[in-house]
């Protein structure tokens, strides 16, 4: 059997050589035997060759010409198939290197994967930045849906002639390809979710790796083409040992876990209007480190103190909650409860700052002996030097808040003796601790009409004025202090007008030009242009034309 083989390739081979130098014989000269290559037999069976010399015998030279059998220019088809349009592959300027030729799929050479079927051979790999490389379809004919040489060079088949079985109506969508691409990689689609689904939170959005722990794709939990809310899976199928706090109220993990912001829970605040500032855990919110979600038995509502404070001696006989409030900011020892054994003290801080005894003697509960805390721990405001001593004017001490303080003069006499009328209250413009002016108190705060007109909107208020002694002007200065005789300009400069104020108020906007301001003077002109209604309009007090 093998010789008959071998012989019938032989026979086979020799036939075809000669099928070329009798073609070859076609033409005015025929192709001398020595001029065929010694790898004709490799190229002989080619798709190129088998259609050309086989079946439609054309001559050799139509191709290769008269000098050899190298290998013809890329566009010696266009002598025969001139009117073949290449609708796939037209050639793309955008595509680097070489546009696609027909030899590139019609194979002439030994290499037998260059077959017009074979569109694999280029497309496993992305062709340029335009065209991606084939991944789904990769196994079907492309001539299902493409044509080469026709128009259109892409008539796709429905995906129901395969796909009858994953027919989906996705929140209506209008077919595969609103999630699909026609030659996506593996799971593609799992990864477009986001562009329908772009408003879910960023956590939620698939790229490899968004989702949250545990939940990678959408279709963790959502059945491809099956969408339904009855088709999710339920959180149960993954989370099956995880003991619920007050199970009946929570029978559901979405009530607490948004679906799509994985393992970050709701707050607990959404549901439960207590509030609370106990402190956290490093690894726990608020709420839970004393509520852990999943870590008490069924049913359970909230851990023993004694779980995290052990060494805590208790008031007395007390238990922790007849002295703390579990949601208060802070450990609150109510008022009433207090009185019972120091009625004294409470009498005089009830409905003040200081009701919540608590808040001074942080550790009079558990380590009475302990001193009780500064001031300067809940009243952080700065002070200055001779207000540290925070009885020195709070004299009715912590228990009586609301005693009046001393009064500043007390020890600024020389600053209350000489403050002007209206000026008397310090704390209008002083913040009381820090003696410092507040921000907020210029003069212009209650003198806006004098600081907006005249020097109010050219100098500082001090330049002329002060709020009281020892420091700063004790008196209005002259007005040459500023307008020194060497400075004024126009009709400043004649002798007559040196008494500033005839014609000026410091807080006017402008000067009193008027006809009767300068007759009060120039009584003689009384007469002079009568209709006048300023008489700076022609003699002017200022330099220049």
């Amino acid at each position: 059997m093998r010789r008959l083989l071998a012989t019938a390739t032989s026979v086979a081979t020799l036939a075809a050589i000669v099928l070329v130098l009798v073609s070859c014989s076609s033409s005015r000269r025929r192709a001398a035997p020595e001029h065929v290559p010694a790898t004709w037999h490799e190229v002989r069976e080619s798709a190129g060759h088998t259609v050309h010399v086989q079946e439609h015998q054309v001559p050799c030279r139509d191709c290769h010409g008269d000098q050899g059998f190298a290998p013809p220019s890329t566009d010696v088809c266009e002598r025969c198939h001139g009117a073949v349009q290449a609708t796939i592959h037209p050639g793309d300027p955008l595509v680097p290197g070489r546009a696609p030729a027909c030899q590139d799929c019609h194979g002439f050479g030994a290499d037998r994967d260059v077959r017009p079927t074979n569109c694999m051979r280029c497309h496993e790999a992305a062709q340029g930045p335009h065209i991606k490389p084939v991944g789904a379809h990769a196994d079907e004919a492309c001539s299902d849906c493409h044509r080469a040489h026709g128009t259109p060079s892409v008539e796709p088949k429905e995906c129901t002639s395969c796909h009858a079985a994953q027919q989906t109506q996705h929140a209506g969508m209008r077919g595969c390809l609103d999630c699909h691409e026609m030659h996506e990689t593996e799971l593609a689609a799992d990864a477009g979710c986001v562009r329908c689904h772009a408003k879910q939170p960023a956590r939620a959005r698939v790229d490899g790796k968004a989702l949250n722990l545990g939940h990678p794709r959408c279709t963790t939990c959502h059945t491809p083409h099956a969408f339904g809310a009855k088709e999710v899976k339920p959180c149960a199928a993954c989370h099956q040992s995880k003991p619920v706090i007050a199970a009946a109220k929570h029978p559901a993990c979405i009530t607490c876990h948004a679906p799509h912001d994985g393992a970050t829970p709701r707050s607990c605040i959404t549901c439960h209007t207590q509030r609370t500032q106990h402190p956290a855990t490093p690894t726990t919110t608020s709420c839970a480190t004393c509520h852990p979600p999943h870590g008490l038995p069924a049913g359970g509502k909230a851990l023993a103190c004694e779980s995290c404070h052990q060494n805590k001696p208790h008031h007395g006989k007390a238990t922790c909650l007849d002295c703390h409030a579990p949601h208060a900011a802070k450990p609150t020892l109510t008022a009433a409860l207090c009185a019972t054994c120091h009625a004294n003290k409470t009498q005089t801080t009830a409905a003040t700052g200081h009701a919540a005894c608590i808040t001074c003697h942080v550790s009079a509960a558990h380590e009475p002996s302990k001193p009780v805390a500064a001031c300067a721990s809940c009243h952080t405001k700065s002070v200055n030097a001779g207000h540290r001593d925070c009885a020195q004017c709070h004299t009715g001490g912590p228990h009586a808040p609301k005693a009046p303080p001393k009064p500043c003069a007390t020890c600024h006499a020389p600053e209350a003796s000489s403050a002007p009328k209206g000026h008397q209250a310090c704390a209008s413009c002083h913040e009381p601790h820090s003696g410092a002016r507040k921000p907020t108190a210029t003069c212009a705060t209650c003198h806006a009409d004098q600081a907006s007109t005249g020097h109010g909107t050219r100098v500082a208020c001090a330049s002329c004025h002060r709020p009281h002694g020892p420091k700063g002007v004790a008196a209005i200065p002259a007005c040459a202090t500023c307008h020194a005789p060497a400075k004024r300009q126009g009709l400043h400069k004649v002798d007559g007008h040196t008494q500033c104020a005839t014609c000026h108020l410091a807080h006017e906007v402008r000067p009193r030009d008027d006809r009767a301001t300068c007759l009060s003077c120039h009584k003689k002109q009384e007469a002079h242009e009568p209709t006048a209604v300023r008489c700076a309009t022609c003699h002017p007090f200022r330099a220049g034309p």
